[in-house]
């Protein structure tokens, strides 16, 4: 359960800074909190009802982020059809390359909005250069993503998802990172 509180409580962080930014429409959330996709089905999967309702009640930002996917969830649900439909699922190893791509992503924007929050003190520095190792280190994994689901013949529709997906969260770090500067 603590890993699922650390999870909620990042969750939560991230939805009370958006808040702060004034973010407060459910598609910027969505869009914004992408990143956050994999540790929120940990959580719901991995969790009674009792302990989805107890990190519900210590974490407001958690349960509207949850309530916002799982009404996002039921309404794609109900379309008809879908632009993704009948294209071939990812193999196991790369849903678990792309979650942790997500998860790395989710870092990344945290941890320079942290330092983008105490601004331009002494001391930082060290902390800014770990973050843009990092970043560095997951643009270079998330280019070897895509050339393997390539060479693994994925369908360009795939592919195009996959580069809209992320290419949107590249971007976000890119100005976050942008920021420190």
């Amino acid at each position: 359960m603590n890993e699922f509180r650390r999870f909620a409580a990042k969750m939560d962080q991230h939805m009370q800074q958006l808040a702060a930014q004034g973010v407060n429409d459910a598609p910027t959330i969505i869009h914004r909190m992408m990143g956050y996709v994999p540790d929120l089905h940990r959580i719901w999967v991995g969790t009674t009802d009792d302990q989805l309702l107890a990190l519900s009640h210590e974490f407001p930002g958690f349960y509207r982020y949850a309530r916002i996917m799982e009404e996002a969830f039921a309404a794609e649900r109900q379309k008809a059809a879908r632009p993704y439909d009948n294209l071939a699922p990812l193999s196991e190893p790369y849903k678990q390359r792309a979650a942790e791509l997500l998860t790395t992503a989710a870092t990344l924007e945290r941890g320079y909005q942290a330092l983008r929050g105490r601004g331009h003190r002494q001391g930082v520095q060290p902390q800014v250069h770990e973050m843009d190792r990092l970043h560095q280190q997951w643009l270079s994994d998330l280019e070897r993503f895509k050339r393997a689901l390539q060479a693994q013949g994925a369908e360009p529709r795939a592919l195009e998802y996959v580069n809209e997906a992320f290419g949107h969260l590249a971007e976000r770090i890119k100005q976050l990172a942008g920021c420190m500067e």
